[in-house]
């Protein structure tokens, strides 16, 4: 009995035979995908970076020749650069500094993303929000994402997962930035001059204004009430009565408490020379002249210790942040495996 051909061994006998004829006599498209694959397996992983337009990798993970040249011209418009205007040295410069930062930057990204810090809705609107104070309208923030080559979508997920990467850095170097009782006493002692309440006067004036003012008649009438000053006439009613300070009428001349760096030289002197409840003789100063009585005064003096002590608590931490995280960067950074390709210039 001959055996009997079903339609699928037809199928697969003729399959076969295009098969054979593609790779020996038509080199047709199976024969071009193959030698295409095998050409692709001959190449280096430098010329395949090169063909990707891969310019570095950071822990087996990809810089793209796209991302720097984002980031390089994001940094020339920050710092006021015409790339067009300087030498192929100095963008070589830029464009160092810029993978560099983007290598920190994706190593940061590997480490959060192998150890997350998850963030809760609360904490990704409040990133999400923050950021978007910085645009007038959500159609400026849309026209930024998209000139940045972002859907607003993707660049939400990227803000959400920066922040992601803040808390991670935070939490990492959270123990390192802690400050104790003694460190603050420390920097308390050592900065005490920087801590110092300055001489402090609080004074009320008589004040006239020189403007489309007769010398004569102006200086008569400052005459006139500096006399009734000193004779023991009210001064509060002379404020009232005489001094076209507006600002200061309305509290009987008051300035409130006044420091050197916060008033003329000149006005400063005069106060200065003044006794408690003493008044000075006229004197003019840019604005016009004055009649000053010293109110109350008091000594330079040491700020105690539990009214800066945030202060110093805030500058310590600062100054620890900026260690840590930068010995944090340094330390993943030595331990990354970083490759840099020959076209990243």
């Amino acid at each position: 009995m001959v055996p009997r051909f079903h339609k699928r061994h037809w199928f697969y006998f003729f399959g076969i035979v295009y098969v054979l004829m593609d790779f020996h006599f038509l080199n047709g498209p199976i024969s071009k995908t193959f030698e295409k694959f095998q050409k692709e397996e001959s190449l280096s992983p430098a010329e395949l970076a090169i063909r990707e337009g891969i310019v570095a990798t950071a822990n087996a993970h990809p810089i793209y020749n796209l991302e720097l040249e984002r980031r390089t011209n994001q940094y020339c418009i920050k710092n006021g650069i015409n790339q067009s205007k300087i030498s192929k040295s100095r963008i070589d410069e830029i464009r160092a500094l810029c993978l560099n930062n983007l290598i920190i930057d994706k190593l940061i990204w590997f480490h959060s993303y192998h150890t997350p810090s998850k963030l809760n809705d609360e904490q990704i609107n409040e990133s999400l929000i923050k950021f978007r104070k910085g645009f007038e309208s959500s159609k400026e923030y849309e026209r930024a994402a998209l000139t940045q080559g972002f859907s607003v979508q993707k660049l939400d997920e990227f803000i959400e997962n920066q922040s992601m990467q803040r808390v991670w850095i935070e939490r990492v170097i959270a123990k390192y930035i802690e400050v104790t009782d003694e460190e603050i006493y420390v920097r308390y002692q050592k900065d005490r001059a920087t801590f110092l309440n300055p001489d402090r006067f609080k004074v009320q004036q008589i004040f006239f204004t020189i403007l489309d003012k007769d010398y004569s008649d102006l200086q008569n009438k400052i005459d006139e009430v500096y006399r009734l000053a000193i004779n023991g006439e009210d001064f509060n009613q002379l404020v009232k009565n005489y001094s076209e300070d507006p600002n200061s009428k309305k509290s009987f001349g008051d300035l409130g408490w006044l420091t050197k760096n916060r008033i003329p030289k000149i006005f400063y002197n005069k106060i200065y020379q003044l006794k408690k409840g003493q008044i000075s003789e006229p004197f003019k100063t840019k604005i016009g002249w004055h009649i000053i009585r010293l109110l109350d005064r008091k000594e330079q003096s040491v700020v105690p210790l539990n009214m800066v002590r945030e202060e110093i608590v805030a500058t310590i931490e600062a100054e620890k942040r900026e260690a840590a995280i930068k010995a944090l960067i340094n330390y993943i950074r030595r331990k990354a495996k970083i490759r840099y390709t020959e076209n990243w210039k």
